[in-house]
């Protein structure tokens, strides 16, 4: 049996944020974590994804709550920087505030966050078939290294299907984070670089990375699971 490693619960992890306009505490269950160690680096440097929410009218005393024109956001943070993308609710109303990237201290008082971590099971995606039904809690784990650095990348595993005759399996998930250019990421790492993906996968050494920010292409990369106990 393959030793028991350490998962991410992202329903119970979370992103903090204190404003500095209002004062106001702001908290985000997380729903990626990529950890980039650039080429000669000795540390890795880990951005999270934050949950997709609709914009809101901050504390107003009367009135409908949903900002206007409506938009929704999705935050990207790194240890310094954060970049939040924007996006209309309504695609053919007036436009709204575009994507940005800050420094933190730009915009808050703090900004940080807290991982729930729990053992787990690696597992091959080709043991999906195999699992009992309800099947437990699963991550996805997806290693890519080259000559300028090494990227891995969990999150929640939202969607799979497997078959028997003849046998295959397919993975179908998202949001996850990833560069928009590799090799400019890993030269320069920063929240800028990045955008939500989705994947798709149907074997275990490569992938499938799109997103409305990131053209379709496919990548030799390393995916296996992690089940927890």
């Amino acid at each position: 049996m393959a030793p028991h490693q350490q998962a991410i619960h992202f329903a119970a992890s979370h992103l903090h944020w204190l404003t500095r306009a209002q004062a106001s505490h702001g908290w985000f269950q997380l729903d990626a974590l990529l950890e980039c160690t650039p080429a000669g680096a000795d540390e890795a440097v880990p951005y999270v994804l934050a949950a997709h929410v609709p914009a809101g009218r901050m504390y107003a005393p009367a009135g409908p709550l949903l900002q206007q024109p409506p938009y929704s956001f999705q935050l990207i943070a790194g240890p310094s920087d954060h970049t939040i993308l924007r996006r209309a609710v309504e695609p053919s109303g007036p436009a709204v505030p575009a994507d940005s990237s800050h420094e933190h201290q730009h915009q808050f008082q703090s900004l940080d966050w807290q991982l729930s971590i729990g053992p787990a099971e690696p597992l091959q995606p080709e043991g999906l078939a195999l699992l009992r039904s309800p099947p437990p809690s699963l991550n996805l784990l997806l290693e890519l290294a080259n000559g300028h650095g090494h990227l891995r990348l969990q999150a929640p595993l939202r969607h799979w299907n497997h078959r028997a005759d003849p046998t295959g399996w397919q993975l179908e998930t998202g949001p996850l984070l990833w560069p928009m250019n590799l090799q400019t990421f890993l030269a320069a790492p920063s929240s800028a670089g990045l955008t939500t993906a989705w994947m798709h996968a149907n074997r275990s050494n490569r992938v499938t990375m799109s997103g409305d920010r990131l053209p379709a292409h496919e990548l030799e990369a390393q995916l296996s699971l992690l089940a927890f106990l």
